[in-house]
């Protein structure tokens, strides 16, 4: 079995499915698979993959025979994985060389972890990787500078973890990769790892500019927030949780206050703002500035 199963998910992506190919295959480690799942795409990206499946045994492909979106993709690609650890790098991205080398040392240094998640912080008291103890992830995150702020493309994740917490939740959409790191991160330690191994694309084609990205990551992201520290499984104390609840309501109400008057959209922030739930003195104290 191979240490590491590298995840490519593919839809229409043949301007960039090949470079992303040639970076894993070009990685300083070597005991990986790349699973290569083709989400019905319609531009040539299949045979593209079917090509480069004959330059290497270490390639196995897979095209589904509807389309399952973006996590769905990801959960079909992580179910064909077989080893230890599985490592995202999506088919519009390209991994360094020495990035997945650097993951898998990480992890097999820290057996405990669950996961690694690529992070940039200037206070961050000594180098890379730093294991975190779940309430030392909620503490950064919550009260912090933030512990969960990269995609899958800047994890690695211990496969029976994945596995045993049900993987990513499809149905939150653009979020389902903060859904599971919140949940994985309530129940185990997990790793703040060395930033910028992997080289992160941006083009008009991704998902999260896609239809009602925007709002999801606002609304939903406030929802999700809420949920993980309501949770019975949350690692703060009460008054941990409380201090939380009023800053990410501080956070918010800032933000519907910027998307209102800096981008004048009141009738964007007014409807965000009543899916919210907010109350109005909720929103009165949110609106106040933070001590």
């Amino acid at each position: 079995m191979p240490i590491v199963s590298v995840l490519m998910t593919v839809y229409n992506r043949r301007d960039y499915l090949a470079a992303a190919v040639q970076s894993v295959l070009a990685s300083s480690f070597s005991d990986f698979e790349l699973i290569i799942s083709d989400d019905c795409s319609t531009d040539g990206s299949w045979e593209i993959a079917q090509q480069l499946a004959a330059t290497d045994d270490r390639i196995r492909i897979h095209k589904n025979v509807q389309n399952l979106r973006d996590y769905g993709n990801r959960m079909q690609a992580a179910s064909l994985a077989t080893g230890e650890y599985l490592k995202y790098v999506d088919s519009d991205d390209m991994i360094y060389s020495h990035g997945l080398e650097v993951m898998v040392q990480n992890m097999q240094q820290f057996p405990q972890a669950a996961l690694a998640l690529s992070h940039a912080s200037p206070e961050l008291p000594e180098p890379y990787p730093v294991l975190q103890s779940p309430e030392e992830s909620y503490r950064r995150h919550f009260l912090g500078r933030g512990s969960f702020g990269c995609g899958p493309g800047g994890a690695i994740i211990r496969r029976a973890v994945f596995e045993e917490l049900g993987g990513f939740r499809p149905e939150w959409g653009v979020l389902a990769d903060l859904e599971f790191w919140l949940r994985a991160a309530a129940r185990y330690p997990m790793l703040l790892q060395q930033p910028a191994l992997l080289w992160w694309r941006v083009h008009e084609g991704q998902e999260f500019r896609i239809g009602d990205a925007e709002r999801v990551y606002l609304v939903r992201g406030f929802e999700l927030a809420q949920q993980a520290l309501a949770d019975a499984q949350c690692p703060l104390s009460t008054a941990e949780r409380e201090t939380s609840v009023k800053r990410l309501q501080h956070h918010f109400v800032r933000k519907l206050l910027s998307i209102a008057i800096r981008r004048r959209q009141p009738a964007t922030a007014f409807s965000a703002w009543r899916a919210s739930g907010l109350t109005l003195l909720q929103t009165a104290s949110g609106v106040r500035r933070q001590q």
